[in-house]
């Protein structure tokens, strides 16, 4: 592979690293870009890490091969490793560029640690208003003026997983001429439903996943309300300490959408208690997978989540879902401490887990979100979001785009995802049952599937 880039423009001057394994070739970069991308007065920079993938078999002619870049999901998360089996099979077509969009990966951190720097809650919420959708897709526009320069073609393709998706769909509003193609896997935006709307039936759906859960581990039922229990009338801390709470803990039906996701919880409650002295406690090893499976959580993911749903001024996130979990549906999701008992005695009644939801109380019960806490309510109640994306233009798009819609998907609701499709002119969708949210991952043949539905080979009545 060659190392033919513009060295001009935002790509940071020195060596190219560069690296062979498992048949791939890669080359990483880091751009210098503006923090502020619409706000010429403000010079304050970031850095923006992305790694090039070609086949080590294609290398001769990697400067021919039209580009891929792909958006990871999240917010907050980095680009997967250049291994992933959809990654290894786009890299014989594709330069594929890993992007770890901004604050995630090896990009500038947007960690406790970074945040701490800023003078006052007001300059770290400055702060994280430059880390949504429209920021990253600026972003990505000056790394394909750098990246593809001195190419012919000055488009390059898109694939979005998830939160992904929300970013393509900005792209797609923006600059829409600088794209070949579009492919989003479980990630087409609510534009047209409302934040409520969009957590009400995220409610309902863990609902659904955590009834499945019980049929597939029916014993659970009783092994999940002992540990309710224990966590309600015990302080138990993680080693980071932090307490876990009930409701924490309920936090892991997050993993119910994700392929895989329901056998390790199944695994966890099994390997909850030991017995110490004739007492029954809690296992180490048990907080230690907890507390490894949460703490995961960046910040941009706690505390941004819901602001990627903000779309124009006078929208305001306000907790939408703290406020439905404690409106209506807090029959459902909480038990008071004289509750358990009954309940732990009563088959009929089951508990239930939560998803893919950010509450206030996070910055209360998770120790390292904790020193963020006035920035996250500054957030929550901020207003004057620009537009991420713009109807008028999805409308008229030229764009190929095709995306796949996963039925009972617990993380981007398929009604929601339909709705907004009705607004991208020439979006073909394939809604399936095969694959939960985590499909990409699971099976790489899903982009292959999307790239023929682009190319018009396949019918998505033949899949």
């Amino acid at each position: 592979m060659t190392t033919e880039v513009s060295k001009g423009g935002y790509l940071r001057p020195g060596p190219i690293e560069s690296y062979v394994a498992n048949g791939l070739k890669t080359q990483d970069y880091y751009f210098d870009l503006p923090l502020y991308h619409t706000d010429t007065s403000k010079k304050e920079t970031i850095v923006v890490f992305a790694r090039r993938v070609v086949a080590v078999d294609k290398q001769a002619d990697a400067d021919k091969l039209p580009w891929l870049v792909y958006f990871q999901g999240g917010p907050g998360f980095g680009s997967p490793a250049y291994t992933t089996g959809w990654v290894k099979n786009a890299a014989k077509k594709f330069n594929v560029l890993l992007l770890d969009q901004r604050g995630t990966g090896l990009s500038t951190a947007m960690t406790v640690q970074v945040l701490s720097q800023f003078k006052s809650p007001q300059e770290q919420a400055e702060y994280f208003m430059q880390f949504r959708a429209d920021s990253i897709v600026r972003d990505s526009e000056l790394i394909r003026e750098t990246l593809l320069a001195n190419s012919t073609e000055k488009k390059w393709s898109l694939l979005g997983q998830s939160y992904g998706g929300f970013c393509i769909t900005t792209y797609l509003s923006l600059f829409p001429d600088s794209i070949t193609a579009a492919y989003i896997t479980g990630g087409i935006p609510p534009v047209v439903d409302s934040l409520e709307t969009v957590y009400r039936k995220s409610y309902k759906s863990v609902m659904n996943h955590t009834e499945q859960y019980y049929k597939h581990f029916p014993m659970d039922i009783k092994r999940v309300k002992k540990i309710m229990k224990y966590l309600a009338t015990n302080e138990v801390k993680t080693s980071n300490g932090s307490i876990l709470t009930p409701r924490k803990f309920q936090q892991l039906g997050l993993r119910f959408g994700l392929s895989g996701g329901m056998d390790a919880v199944h695994q966890l409650c099994l390997s909850a208690f030991i017995t110490l002295q004739g007492k029954e406690v809690l296992s180490s090893s048990f907080l230690h997978e907890v507390e490894t499976a949460q703490d995961l959580i960046p910040p941009i993911y706690a505390i941004l989540h819901e602001a990627i749903y903000c779309d124009g001024p006078n929208v305001a996130s306000n907790w939408t879902a703290s406020k439905l979990l404690n409106g209506e549906f807090k029959s459902v999701f909480e038990y008071s401490v004289e509750e358990y008992g009954p309940l732990e005695d009563d088959s009929s009644k089951i508990v239930y887990f939560t998803g893919e939801h950010m509450h206030d109380w996070m910055l209360d019960d998770y120790a390292y979100l904790q020193p963020l806490k006035e920035c996250a309510e500054i957030l929550a109640k901020h207003t004057n979001w620009p537009k991420l994306y713009h109807p008028e233009v999805l409308a008229k798009n030229t764009v190929p785009v095709a995306a796949v819609v996963y039925y009972d998907d617990m993380f981007v609701d398929r009604e929601c995802s339909e709705n907004t499709a009705k607004l991208i002119q020439g979006i073909k969708l394939w809604i399936t049952n095969e694959y939960k949210h985590s499909g990409l991952r699971d099976d790489s043949g899903i982009l292959t599937k999307l790239m023929k539905l682009v190319s018009n080979e396949v019918d998505v009545s033949t899949f």
